[in-house]
């Protein structure tokens, strides 16, 4: 005889164990190929601004040779170098004159023979980079006029000063010529171009990848991408060089995600905090290092550029910074993850297995929950109808034919995805809920159903097109306000509820509901508005999150383990002692919360598949721990002074 068990609602358990069995199983196969892509791709690097290497070597009387490779030792992994514009140049960073060609030497000027406001290089002799630079600026710029004369070379640029302020004229020499010498990878930035530009500065970067094999990776910089709108000649430059294109995070640029798609799969997630960041947003340096470090074990970015403080000044910059890479190289150790220079990840699809897992999920949940809206309860309260052999099998031919259109047509993948992450939802928060008779069977019966829920959905979205986010699962806010919605409906439906929606309305409301509906409106819209808006942070919670992960490693979500465990343990003390029959509806609303973040966290496709399942046994039994910690406080404190002051309230 099957033992029944009430967290899943049912008498004949085994053909709804068998379902969510196979969901594992379906699930398991069809992530195979990213467990293995993450496994491979355990490896990030650092990047070092060449300037600023060059400015801390200089300030410590090294060269940029002994600086790089005492940073090399320390896990510095790359060196990024950029393309120069005219105010860079105008600002001295490379030892050569560039203005007006009257500010040329005599004898330059008057080789050229250039009007005085045409901008003009010249290359002393002094300069070793020169000659190299030479073919750059050629197919750089063409009808450019050269002038060799006793004291080296001078350029006259066919083009304005104004024109060439805040565009790419050549790439920082010396950098490339340090990065080829001794074998370090480049990320190269490509600055903007002039209008109608772009096949000249096009041209002249497949010399410079054909010249410079230490160019690993290259990124436009600016406000618009070189060549914006039609990105097709710099991406297939970058493809046929066989160099990758670094997608930056939370670039606003225009022109970014049409470069990635043209690049793909040649693509390395980069995260950087910019001078002018770290100033207007105040970062402090270990505000800066564990931002860095969650990048990489969160979100799976490749590759870090790392700047020195721009606020902080002490006896010796050049030894600071040094530890720092140091220190930083060690906290991703320490995490399993190598400080070396990365590889893109090789393409693949989860197929037909895993829209199956999908289908069968959203199938298995969507039925469930008509049933639970429609059908009569069984014999005890909360009971639904058990699965039977024919519902399994209605079960799995809608979940075939919907695995079919998942698979074919994008539109019913991107729909099913959003639904079954809703549904998901609903069910793991029903048998959460109804397992208040068996709270700890309850309680694990729902998080397993959780996360095989959400291993589905990963299934068949774990492609590196949703890993490296170039596409986004549009599920993620509707898991944040359908499921409240749909478990209301059926606890009023279900008489749950001691009311119907209708006896509600036909009577005079409480002074205690309405507080109690204003709380909860206000909550769910800072819930929504909060999702994925991180600058709304208070700072007192930035602080405990970085003190979650410094203790937990994987941090939970604050919804799981401070609002929706604790209030799913909340429930079920108010439940056995039948307390609160009008009000304790809001605990299992907030319950759901919880579980629509914890299926959130695998819609994360970004965020290795191991972190995630870390992250959620760290949410289950800290956010156990409050909520008996609540039952506590509920008992022995709230409780008496409710006795003694809260009746008034609902009178």
């Amino acid at each position: 005889m099957i033992k029944r068990l009430s967290a899943l609602g049912a008498r004949r358990l085994n053909m709804g164990l068998c379902l969510v069995l196979a969901i594992f199983i379906l699930s398991s196969l069809a992530l195979l190929p990213r467990i293995r892509a993450e496994r491979a791709s355990r490896t990030a690097g650092i990047l070092l601004d060449f300037r600023d290497v060059a400015s801390l070597a200089s300030s410590s009387g090294r060269g940029a040779e002994e600086a790089w490779q005492e940073f090399d030792e320390a896990g510095a992994s790359g060196l990024m170098v950029s393309e120069l514009t005219g105010e860079q140049l105008s600002l001295g960073v490379l030892p050569v004159y560039y203005g007006p060609s009257s500010g040329l030497p005599s004898e330059a000027a008057k080789a050229l023979g250039a009007p005085p406001s045409a901008p003009a290089l010249f290359f002393p002799k002094s300069f070793p980079a020169g000659r190299e630079a030479l073919p750059f600026l050629t197919a750089r710029f063409p009808g450019l006029k050269t002038a060799p004369v006793a004291g080296g070379i001078a350029i006259s640029l066919p083009a304005s000063l104004e024109e060439l302020l805040f565009t790419g004229i050549l790439p920082d020499m010396e950098g490339l010529l340090l990065a080829e010498e001794y074998q370090i990878p480049v990320f190269y930035r490509v600055a903007p171009g002039r209008m109608g530009d772009a096949s000249a500065a096009v041209s002249a970067l497949e010399g410079l990848l054909a010249e410079y094999q230490s160019v690993r990776v290259i990124a436009p910089s600016g406000e618009t991408a070189l060549g914006f709108p039609d990105l097709r000649p710099l991406a297939d430059a970058v493809r046929k060089a066989g160099r990758s294109v670094a997608a930056v995070e939370f670039s606003r640029q225009l022109g970014a995600v049409q470069l990635n798609w043209q690049a793909y799969p040649s693509l390395l997630p980069l995260h950087s905090v910019t001078h002018e960041e770290l100033l207007s947003r105040n970062i402090s340096r270990p505000a800066l290092y564990e931002r860095l470090l969650r990048a990489v074990k969160e979100r799976s970015v490749r590759l870090l550029v790392f700047r020195p403080t721009a606020m902080e000044y002490g006896a010796d910059p050049y030894g600071v910074f040094l530890s720092e890479v140091r220190a930083l190289a060690a906290g991703m150790a320490a995490h399993g993850i190598t400080p070396s220079w990365p590889a893109p990840y090789e393409p693949w699809r989860t197929g037909v297995v895993g829209a199956a897992a999908l289908a069968l999920a959203f199938v298995h949940s969507a039925l469930r929950y008509l049933q639970r809206l429609f059908l009569p309860r069984g014999t005890q309260e909360g009971d639904i109808h058990p699965i039977t052999g024919g519902s399994v099998l209605v079960i799995g031919a809608a979940a075939v034919v919907l695995a079919l259109a998942v698979r074919f047509f994008p539109f019913a993948a991107r729909v099913t995805g959003a639904l079954a992450a809703v549904f998901v939802v609903v069910e793991a928060s029903c048998l959460a809920l109804d397992g208040w008779r068996k709270p700890w069977a309850g309680l694990v019966g729902s998080f397993l159903f959780a996360v095989a829920g959400g291993l589905a959905i990963a299934a068949y979205f774990s492609d590196p097109v949703y890993m490296l986010r170039l596409r986004a699962f549009s599920g993620v806010k509707a898991t944040l306000f359908l499921p409240p919605v749909l478990v209301l409906l059926a606890d009023l439906r279900r008489r749950e509820h001691p009311e119907s929606l209708g006896e509600i309305f036909r009577r005079p409301p409480l002074w205690g509901e309405l507080f109690l509906i204003g709380a909860l409106l206000v909550g769910a819209g800072l819930v929504l508005f909060r999702s994925d808006n991180v600058q709304f942070v208070p700072a007192f919670e930035v602080k405990m999150r970085e003190f979650l992960e410094r203790v937990l490693v994987a941090r939970p979500r604050n919804k799981e383990i401070f609002l929706g465990y604790p209030a799913l343990l909340l429930w079920y003390y108010v439940r056995k002692a039948d307390m609160w029959p009008r009000y304790r509806e809001a605990l299992r609303l907030a319950a759901v919360l919880g579980f629509s973040s914890a299926v959130n966290s695998f819609c994360h496709f970004h965020t290795p598949l191991f972190f995630i399942l870390f992250r959620q046994f760290n949410g289950l039994w800290t956010g156990v721990l409050i909520g008996m910690a609540a039952i506590i406080f509920l008992r022995f404190v709230f409780l008496p002074l409710w006795e003694r002051y809260g009746r008034m309230m609902t009178e």
